[in-house]
C-alpha cells in the first residue's frame, strides 16, 4: 500500500490497557469491546494532553480505520517511584487480577529502571500499536513509525520500546535495538493458578527496544540506555 493512500489523524488519547472478554461468543466479544470502550474513552478524558498522542491511520478511498498507535511523551521521570505497581481495576479482584498486574509489572521493569538521570528529562515511549490484520505488511506501521520518528529527531532525543516478535522487526526497521529480551518469571510464593494462567494467558517473550538520538550510536557514545 503506498503511504499516498493514507491519512494520520490526530484523535483521543486513551491510555493502553488489557481488554479481557468473559467467554468467546460474538455477544460476549462484544460486551467486552464495549466495556474496553467506556473504559479507553474515560481514561482519555482524565490523562494530560501533552502527554498522550493517539494516532491513527485511515485508509484515503474507503476512509476505514487501518491502525493505530499510542505514543507517551514524558516531560519528567513517569516512575518517581521506582517500578510500577499497575492496578488493573477493571478484572474481578483475585488471582487472575494480580496475575495481569505482575505481567504489566514486569515488562514495565526495564524502562521504569531506564528513567532516571539523562533520561528523565524528557523521553517518548510507545505504548500501544495496532494494524489490522487485512493491511499488514502494506507500510501502515512503518506509516505511523515515520511520524514518531520525526518528531523524536526533531526533539534530538532517545525512544524506547515494548515488543512482541511480531512488532520487533518492523521497530529494527525504525532504528530500534534489542537491550533486553523479557520473560514472564512466577514468584515461587504463588498457587498453582498462576502456572495454569502463565500456560493458558500470558504472552510469549517480549523484548525491551531501545532508539539512541536521530538512531545512531556514536563512536564513544553509549550503546546502552542505562549507561551513564
Amino acid at each position: 500500500m503506498s503511504s499516498s493512500k493514507l491519512n494520520i489523524l490526530h484523535t483521543c488519547r486513551p491510555a493502553l490497557s488489557f481488554f479481557p472478554v468473559a467467554g468467546y461468543s460474538l455477544e460476549e466479544r462484544a460486551a467486552g469491546v464495549a466495556a474496553s470502550k467506556e473504559r479507553l474513552w474515560k481514561e482519555h478524558l482524565a490523562a494530560k494532553p501533552s502527554t498522550n498522542n493517539w494516532i491513527i491511520v485511515e485508509e484515503k478511498e474507503s476512509l476505514k480505520i487501518v491502525g493505530g498507535c499510542l505514543w507517551k511523551w514524558h516531560d519528567g521521570n513517569p516512575f518517581p517511584d521506582g517500578i510500577p505497581r499497575p492496578s488493573v481495576y477493571w478484572w474481578p479482584e483475585g488471582e487472575v487480577r494480580e496475575f495481569c498486574e505482575e505481567i504489566i509489572r514486569q515488562s514495565m521493569t526495564p524502562r521504569s529502571l531506564w528513567m532516571h538521570g539523562r533520561n528523565a528529562a524528557y523521553y517518548p515511549g510507545l505504548y500501544m500499536m495496532v494494524v489490522h490484520p487485512d493491511h499488514r505488511s502494506r507500510g501502515v506501521g512503518g506509516l505511523m513509525m515515520e511520524w514518531a520518528n520525526t518528531r523524536i529527531d526533531e526533539m534530538g532525543i532517545e525512544g524506547f520500546i515494548e515488543a512482541n516478535e511480531l512488532g520487533r522487526h518492523l521497530y529494527e526497521k525504525w532504528g530500534y535495538r534489542v537491550v533486553m529480551k523479557l520473560d514472564l518469571f512466577i514468584p515461587s510464593n504463588k498457587s498453582d493458578l498462576w502456572n495454569k494462567l502463565a500456560h493458558k494467558l500470558k504472552m510469549p517473550p517480549w523484548y525491551a527496544m531501545w532508539r539512541p538520538p536521530n538512531g545512531v550510536v556514536e563512536e564513544g557514545k553509549r550503546t546502552r540506555p542505562w549507561q551513564p
